[in-house]
């Protein structure tokens, strides 16, 4: 039996959630736990991980449960052509300080900046040193980057391509993970969405996923996970 579609924000801490989502009262290190209550996954930010203290990232999944999903957004330095050596050590950073999700974790999420050079060979040895630790994995790449030899690379190494729901009509097919960005607010939009992430895993079976951003994405979120709960996907 294939996963639900996941469904939430990337990250949880926007200010303009404030009295909208958040009750002005709750205190800020209370709102995970808010959050998760509501909400079933999150995609968390590179800077959200990186900027907190393990301590910190260990208490994550006790403001949650067994159910809530992560999705994990790589460090900087992953997506771009570097040394060896400062590969390595976001590497290990990236593993260590987000360990103690891994157990919540769906999977990962790698960006490459629009401003790096396409080159699929140099790609092809960062996705071989990823894989086998950071499974199942998505790649955003810019519309500039995906030529068939850098989209080929993310075949060989099972990995999916980021959807950019707001500009592109359909996710590409392929990879384990997929991770699907959106503002849509109508109701038809967001059914939309969900048919086409529906479809994406009937094809492959991987797990889809789908993140709001903006100042309404707690709303969008909880429109959408109604949505999806109406549809049985």
């Amino acid at each position: 039996m294939k996963e639900p579609i996941l469904i939430g924000t990337r990250g949880w801490e926007d200010p303009a959630w404030n009295g909208a989502f958040y009750p002005e009262e709750l205190p800020s290190d209370w709102r995970f736990t808010y959050y998760s209550n509501h909400l079933r996954a999150v995609l968390v930010p590179a800077t959200r991980w990186a900027a907190a203290a393990e301590a910190e990232v260990r208490e994550w999944p006790d403001d949650s449960d067994s159910a809530f999903r992560f999705v994990l957004e790589g460090p900087p330095e992953l997506g771009r052509p570097v040394a060896d050596a400062d590969a390595e050590g976001a590497t290990a950073r990236f593993a260590s300080v987000t360990a103690p999700l891994r157990p919540l974790t769906a999977g990962f999420l790698l960006r490459v900046p629009p401003d790096a050079p396409a080159d699929a060979d140099d790609l092809d040895r960062r996705l071989a040193r990823l894989r086998d630790r950071f499974q199942p994995l998505c790649i955003d790449l810019a519309p500039a980057h995906r030529d068939p030899a850098v989209l080929a690379v993310l075949d060989r190494h099972d990995a999916g391509l980021c959807w950019q729901a707001e500009s592109e009509p359909a996710p590409r097919p392929g990879g384990r993970l997929l991770v699907a960005l959106s503002r849509a607010a109508e109701p038809r939009a967001q059914r939309g969405l969900l048919e086409r992430l529906a479809e994406w895993q009937r094809e492959g079976g991987g797990i889809a996923s789908l993140f709001f951003e903006g100042p309404r994405a707690p709303e969008l979120a909880r429109q959408a996970r109604l949505l999806a709960e109406l549809m049985m996907v």
